[in-house]
């Protein structure tokens, strides 16, 4: 679920994205939030299911959160497959996944 809000977080309600924040990043029951927001522990049942149901379906459709994944696992590749390039190769290859590590805002060491 954190991939997918990471990707589509901001396209839910203000009210979805502090009951997912709440829920599934500060770990607070469904009892807590319904206290906070004084509404019954199935209004934040339903809207968390709403909001994860929002999530999946932009996921089906668009697949950012499944690309980043990919993407992370080639920036977590990438000493293995430096060894293998021409230096010339390995410099252009590199310099594009700083610049893709900076878009997904993911540490990455040259190796």
């Amino acid at each position: 679920m954190g991939h997918l809000y990471d990707c589509y977080g901001q396209l839910l309600t203000e009210r979805q994205r502090q009951m997912v924040e709440l829920h599934y990043f500060d770990d607070w029951s469904l009892a807590e939030i319904a206290e906070h927001f004084g509404v019954s522990r199935q209004a934040v049942h339903d809207n968390l299911r709403r909001a994860e149901e929002q999530l999946e379906a932009y996921e089906a459709v668009l697949s950012m959160a499944a690309g980043a994944a990919v993407l992370r696992r080639m920036l977590a590749a990438w000493p293995r497959v430096a060894a293998c390039l021409p230096e010339a190769e390995r410099d252009r290859f590199a310099g594009w996944l700083r610049e893709l590590a900076a878009v997904l805002r993911t540490p990455w060491e040259e190796g």
